[in-house]
């Protein structure tokens, strides 16, 4: 294999605008992501960890405009619904975790994948399914007599293929983020198929994440999918319906990486220990991930005061039962006060670990942390 003339990037001065707008490239202070944001964004937190501030600094970057992106189907004023159902289920939350908070903290953003175009010369090998029907009978037994049922049945019969290819494959989706695999659990799917070209006055505010991973470097990883593409476009020319143990030795030159920007909107609250929780909902669907988290520290307080009124509660039963040698029916008002008391001590225990338990539990995808 052999890749002729790779692309070049080149180092964008931090004052230097691009794409015919007029963002300019910064990065973060703590994760160290780098972005192109509208001047007033510059000072900013960073919208995907929150701790740092947007610094404007160089990037090394390609200068060549994007081709395609998604753009936002859901608005910022329609997420309110959509924060208020993810943090339903969450019993004793953090006083921050909120709609509100979150429709307040809301920034959108675009992410990046790379779209690769390469020629391709080379020999291929694979072996091509073709589907064909059997016929047979099965014998059933109906109404008091066997009868024979014609059946047919789908099966594929494989046969080893070998060829030449000469062609060229376009807009190949390949991962542009480190991150990529986590971003796309955090996101969720997205219809690829909508994509449109790249147009700057679609972005309004919206911050535009860089990648990370340099063309020179994603090749490994585009690689296998310009192999699937190979595959099913030899598949074709083979005249079979399946594939498999595809193989192919060829060069690759005339490269082009472009840039595919999909949309998503990030938001926060902040825990026990101030830190900050992210949340990210998918731009074009609505689909929205992140921790719940629950409040130990508020569950903890909570359950201190119902843990006095359990103890007030024994208290009168202690009194009333006393008091039952003058007068006797108040034994039956002691009983019912410490059978409420052991109740709401139960309720005080439940308060005070709940929460603890429910954050275990707490395992899906988060934003990655960056060094």
């Amino acid at each position: 294999m052999m890749v002729e003339h790779p692309p070049t990037e080149e180092i964008i001065d931090e004052n230097q605008t691009l794409w015919h707008t007029d963002r300019q490239p910064a990065g973060c202070s703590q994760c160290h992501r780098v972005y192109l944001v509208t001047p007033d964004y510059r000072g900013a937190s960073c919208p995907l960890c929150r701790k740092g501030v947007l610094e404007a600094q160089p990037a090394h970057m390609r200068t060549a405009q994007p081709e395609q992106m998604l753009t936002f189907r859901v608005k910022r004023n329609d997420l309110l619904p959509t924060y208020k159902k993810f943090i339903s289920g969450v019993w004793i939350k953090p006083e921050d975790f909120n709609p509100e908070t979150l429709l307040r903290n809301t920034r959108p953003v675009f992410w990046p994948e790379w779209l690769v175009d390469s020629d391709v010369s080379g020999h291929w090998e694979m072996e091509a399914g073709f589907d064909y029907q059997v016929e047979s009978a099965k014998e059933v037994y109906n109404n008091g007599r066997w009868e024979s049922r014609k059946q047919i049945e789908n099966r594929v019969r494989w046969e080893p293929r070998v060829g030449m290819i000469n062609t060229r494959v376009e807009n190949v989706i390949t991962p542009a983020l480190e991150e990529h695999e986590n971003r796309q659990k955090m996101t969720e799917k997205y219809h690829l198929e909508r994509g449109i070209g790249f147009d700057p006055a679609l972005l309004g505010g919206a911050f535009l994440e860089l990648p990370d991973i340099p063309p020179e470097d994603a090749w490994p990883l585009a690689r296998p999918r310009v192999d699937k593409a190979l595959a099913k476009t030899s598949s074709k020319a083979a005249g079979a319906q399946h594939f498999r143990n595809f193989s192919i030795s060829a060069s690759f030159s005339n490269q082009n990486w472009t840039e595919f920007f999909l949309p998503m909107y990030t938001t926060y609250y902040t825990d026990d220990d101030g830190q900050p929780q992210i949340v990210v909902v998918n731009g074009e669907t609505g689909a929205i991930r992140g921790p719940r988290l629950a409040s130990q520290k508020r569950g903890a307080r909570i359950a201190k005061i119902i843990a006095a009124v359990a103890g007030g509660l024994f208290l009168l039963a202690l009194l009333s039962l006393l008091l039952t040698m003058v007068i006797p029916p108040l034994g039956l008002i002691a009983g019912l006060l410490g059978l409420l008391g052991f109740g709401v001590s139960l309720f005080a225990i439940i308060t005070a670990v709940w929460p603890g338990q429910w954050n275990r539990k707490q395992t899906g995808p988060r934003i990655a942390a960056k060094d």
